[in-house]
């Protein structure tokens, strides 16, 4: 299938292709729409003023000093439409909410990670999030708290922040961010497949893997947010796929994450340092890269795998672990091809679980971690079945009662699970089994939000006029 180059779509929201890679600072500004008209005449202004950043718009010269992206959450999107918010057409973890009872059993958001022990996001008010980007921390948080005022009908309710690492290491110190999927289609991917086919073939996913309004793995449509097409008399939206009545909402948008995740990494690396015996490979390092499942410089611990080519590989030569533990994050995460059927169907299936991610450094009252974005088509298929089925998953591959090391929930008593806190190196003759694993990573924040097109922002931005349009009766000859 041949699939359209989407990386300088104008409708599509920069963030999702653009890393903002020389604007070094973030802030991200949750808010509550509190004048729903107000919002949306600001909304507006700032569309015509270009102020949400496209993909269409090239990586930042010096003198650009901001660049900005905003998301909605299923209340916000509610509060802003009304009737024009057709849940039911929306992924159903998004209307749901992250803190939702049944979501935070699937994520392991339980004991140390329960939502109320969270900084923000716990009581599922949030209506979005606007990210600003600057140079600086000062910019980006002025830029925000400008356009999240009451004059703009909108209440800031918190503030996080995120830092650029251009070393791309992260707080624990392994290089990041080096297996991302790339979109079919784009100039990167006819790249891939030209000049590292074997990278081409575990990196590259159809566009409908993340991207609403595109055909997935399976050549279906992805499924799309509906609205009325009674409340789009300009014909912003395109009309829906499934429904003639209604229009699509979701082209060229995207199901965000974000989370905040705590980073303990005196923790992390103490427990390296006590756990290691010294003897051959049982250095804290050596033990630190086993969990984590790559080499603290990035290269890949899977037999077939380079120094120089350190993203064309799978475990089909590995897979009783014993280069790359099973548990390990790296492998939990990203399965590749292992065993199923055949190399080819198992890669198949972990395709269909791929997330993009965007993370930056976070730092607050001495505490670092990751503010952790991720991009899917479906929360449910994706990132949930991510989180569920291979990070928390207590007997993932046959392991047993074990969790990824790095970012599982290792008290979840909840499930009858209060000790969970081992972690399996396979080894000859004997295996190493680290025992009393500490929560490394914490969850200190979090929401689902909606990502939605340029076009899709438009609409809201009328919506309220155009139901008050449609709500006002026409004056006919004999009535006035």
């Amino acid at each position: 299938m041949i699939y359209p180059d989407l990386s300088n779509s104008p409708n599509i929201q920069g963030i999702f292709f653009r890393g903002y890679v020389k604007l070094d600072h973030t802030a991200y500004g949750m808010f509550r729409v509190t004048d729903r008209l107000a919002f949306q005449d600001w909304l507006s202004k700032l569309l015509k003023a270009d102020g949400i950043t496209s993909a269409a718009e090239r990586q930042p010269d010096a003198g650009v000093v901001n660049r900005m992206n905003i998301a909605f959450t299923a209340a916000g999107l509610k509060a802003l439409l009304q009737d024009g918010f057709m849940g039911e057409s929306y992924d159903h973890s998004f209307t749901g909410g992250m803190v939702a009872p049944e979501r935070s059993r699937i994520l392991g958001d339980v004991e140390v990670n329960a939502p109320q022990t969270w900084d923000w996001g716990c009581h599922d008010d949030i209506h979005g999030v606007l990210m600003s980007f600057a140079p600086s921390r000062e910019v980006a948080e002025t830029r925000l708290r400008d356009c999240l005022s009451a004059n703009n009908g909108a209440e800031c309710t918190h503030v996080t922040f995120g830092r650029l690492e251009h070393t791309q290491h992260e707080p624990f110190g392994f290089k990041d961010g080096i297996s991302q999927p790339v979109l079919d289609g784009t100039p990167r991917a006819k790249k891939l497949r030209t000049e590292r086919p074997d990278e081409a073939r575990v990196s590259i996913v159809p566009p409908g893997e993340l991207i609403l309004g595109y055909a997935d793995s399976t050549g279906a449509l992805p499924e799309t947010p509906a609205t009325s097409a009674g409340l789009d008399p300009l014909g912003i939206l395109p009309p829906h796929p499934e429904w003639s009545e209604r229009r699509d909402f979701g082209k060229d948008g995207s199901y965000l994450v974000l989370r905040t995740l705590k980073q303990d990494t005196d923790a992390f690396w103490n427990y390296c340092n006590d756990a290691a015996t010294g003897e051959g490979e049982d250095t804290p390092i050596a033990l630190a890269e086993k969990m984590v499942g790559r080499r603290i410089n990035g290269d890949a611990m899977a037999p077939n795998a380079t120094p120089e080519d350190n993203n064309s590989f799978d475990f089909t030569d590995d897979r009783d672990g014993k280069h790359c533990p099973i548990g390990s994050h790296v492998r939990r995460s990203n399965n590749r091809a292992v065993n199923i059927q055949s190399a080819d169907v198992s890669l198949d299936v972990t395709m269909r679980h791929r997330i993009l991610r965007r993370a930056r450094i976070y730092e607050d009252a001495g505490e670092t971690g990751l503010q952790f974005i991720c991009f899917n088509a479906s929360i449910v298929r994706q990132f949930e079945f991510m989180q569920s089925a291979w990070c928390n998953n207590a007997f993932f591959q046959g392991l047993q009662k074990e969790v990824d090391p790095i970012i599982g929930t290792h008290r979840q008593a909840a499930f009858g699970l209060d000790a969970i806190d081992r972690y399996t190196i396979p080894r000859s003759p004997y295996r190493r089994v680290l025992k009393k694993l500490p929560q490394f990573v914490t969850v200190k924040g979090g929401a689902y939000f909606f990502m939605p097109s340029l076009a899709a922002l438009r609409f809201v931005a009328q919506s309220c006029r155009a139901e008050q349009a449609l709500k006002t009766p026409l004056n006919t000859p004999g009535t006035a």
